[in-house]
C-alpha cells in the first residue's frame, strides 16, 4: 500500500466517522422528541436505528484494522487511527444512550406530551458539542476540542437543575412520581453523552498533539 494509497483509506474512515457522528445527532435529537411528544412510533425508529449505528462502528473498525494491517502506518498516522477507534467506540455509546431514552418511552404510560425547558436546552446544547467536536476531529483544530472538553461542566449543571427541580414535583404532588423520574432517567443519558462527548474532545487533542488533557488534569492536581 503507498502513501497515497494509505492517504486515501484514512479519509474514507474519516468520512465514515462524520457520518456516524451525524446518525447520533440525529438519534439524540429524536430520541429526546419522542420523549417530549410521547412519540411511541419515533422512539422505535430511534431504536432501529441504533443497529445502524452499531453496524457503522464494526465497518470503521474493520477499515482500521485493515489499514493498521496492510501499512505499518507512522506514528502520527498510526495516533489517528487508534484515536478514531476510540471516537467511534464512544459514539456507540452516545447511541446507546439515544437508545435507552427511547427505551424509557416505548415502556411509559405517558399520554400527553412533557414540557421541559431544561431537556431541551441540554439537547441543544449536547448536539452543538458533538458538532464541534467533529469539526475539531476533521480540521485539526486543538483550541476546539479543548472547548468541547470543557463545555461538559454546563451539562452537569443543568442536570443537577433538572433534578432538583424533579425531585420538587415529587415533594409537592407523588402523582408526579413517575413522570419526574421519567425524566431523571432522560437527562442522566443526556448528561453521561456529554461526558462522552467531552472525552472525544480530549482524543482529538491527543491525536493532535500526543498528549492527553485527562493527564494534564491529573498533574495539575499533583
Amino acid at each position: 500500500m503507498t502513501r497515497e494509497v494509505l492517504y486515501t483509506k484514512m479519509e474514507e474512515v474519516e468520512n465514515d466517522v462524520m457520518d456516524m457522528g451525524t446518525l447520533c445527532m440525529e438519534a439524540i435529537k429524536n430520541s429526546v422528541e419522542s420523549f417530549l411528544n410521547c412519540d411511541k412510533e419515533l422512539a422505535k425508529k430511534v431504536r432501529e436505528n441504533d443497529d445502524v449505528i452499531d453496524r457503522k462502528e464494526m465497518e470503521i473498525e474493520e477499515k482500521c484494522v485493515s489499514i493498521i494491517a496492510l501499512q505499518q502506518p507512522v506514528a502520527s498516522d498510526l495516533r489517528t487511527i487508534l484515536t478514531v477507534i476510540k471516537i467511534i467506540s464512544k459514539l456507540e455509546k452516545i447511541g446507546d444512550n439515544a437508545s435507552k431514552i427511547a427505551k424509557i418511552v416505548l415502556k411509559s404510560e405517558c399520554t400527553k406530551k412533557r414540557e421541559n425547558e431544561i431537556l431541551n436546552v441540554m439537547t441543544e446544547y449536547l448536539e452543538k458539542m458533538l458538532k464541534d467536536a467533529l469539526v475539531s476531529f476533521r480540521t485539526r483544530n486543538e483550541s476546539l476540542a479543548r472547548d468541547v472538553y470543557s463545555r461538559d461542566k454546563k451539562i452537569d449543571k443543568l442536570y443537577e437543575q433538572l433534578y432538583r427541580e424533579m425531585i420538587s414535583y415529587i415533594i409537592e404532588n407523588p402523582k408526579n412520581t413517575t413522570m419526574a423520574t421519567e425524566t431523571i432517567f432522560a437527562a442522566k443519558y443526556l448528561e453521561r453523552s456529554g461526558n462522552l462527548v467531552a472525552s472525544i474532545g480530549d482524543r482529538v487533542v491527543y491525536m493532535i498533539t500526543g498528549e492527553r488533557i485527562k493527564e494534564e488534569e491529573f498533574d495539575f492536581k499533583h
